[in-house]
């Protein structure tokens, strides 16, 4: 009895030091910096399978002798070929490359919307949060439900820089004005890239390797596009289709 009594201790002082050292581990799991030399590149198109698609119209409850009645949504902006713009694709999970942008990401009110309606960020950079409107902004964002910044910006030309410390996609909104919306995607990596009106894409200098490419859109939902085979110094096609 004595025996088991003290093998059930031991149990319980290795177990828990050993959840520690996977929690350590998990955490300890970064994105790493290096040299990538002759990288490859992921080319390709986001489109919509069902072709054009009409954008929403959002109906303003206040402002309206500064920015109208109506305003389009920019959620669905789908060309007749059904190409479609704002789509953010991305590696998954790629662990180590080229080094991030230096750039600040932006998000400003201009004539009561959020522009550029949705941008991309990096973990560690800052963002400048902007209004150039003569009408007070409370921009409130979030990330999958809890508060990341939650500002008031009272007059034409108030700003405030933050430095962003969470990843995700990070929902932007106005407490002021309820029919406002954006989004910064915020990634760890800088292997992501924004559809143009073409719903073009590249991401590029990618060391070579096979690797997981996701694609997400605010209105359309994730996708995942498969895993995607990039060869040094060539460039790899794929098709992001919505449905």
């Amino acid at each position: 009895m004595k025996k088991m009594i003290l093998l059930l201790v031991a149990l319980l002082l290795v177990f828990p030091s050993m959840n520690v050292d996977a929690k350590k581990k998990k955490k300890k799991a970064k994105y790493k910096v290096t040299k990538v030399t002759n990288g490859g590149s992921i080319t390709g198109k986001a489109v919509f399978a069902g072709g054009a698609k009409k954008d929403e119209t959002v109906t303003l409850t206040s402002e309206q002798s500064l920015c109208g009645d109506t305003l389009p949504a920019e959620k669905y902006l789908v060309n007749g070929k059904g190409e479609i713009k704002n789509v953010v694709v991305y590696l998954d999970g790629i662990k180590k490359g080229k080094a991030l942008p230096k750039d600040k990401a932006l998000v400003d009110n201009v004539m009561c919307v959020f522009v550029p309606h949705v941008s991309l960020g990096y973990k560690g950079n800052k963002i400048d949060i902007i209004n150039s409107d003569p009408v007070f902004h409370n921009v409130h964002s979030y990330i999958k439900g809890k508060t990341i910044y939650n500002l008031g910006l009272p007059d034409p030309g108030s700003k405030v820089t933050k430095k962003m410390k969470k990843t995700g996609v990070m929902e932007v909104k106005c407490d002021s004005h309820p029919w406002m919306l954006g989004f910064v995607f915020i990634s760890q990596h800088p292997y992501t890239a924004l559809t143009n009106e073409k719903g073009e894409f590249t991401i590029s200098d990618i060391p070579a390797g096979s690797y997981k490419v996701k694609a997400w859109h605010e209105g359309l939902g994730e996708i995942s596009l498969g895993k995607v085979d990039v060869a040094a110094g060539k460039e790899a096609m794929v098709k992001a289709e919505f449905k």
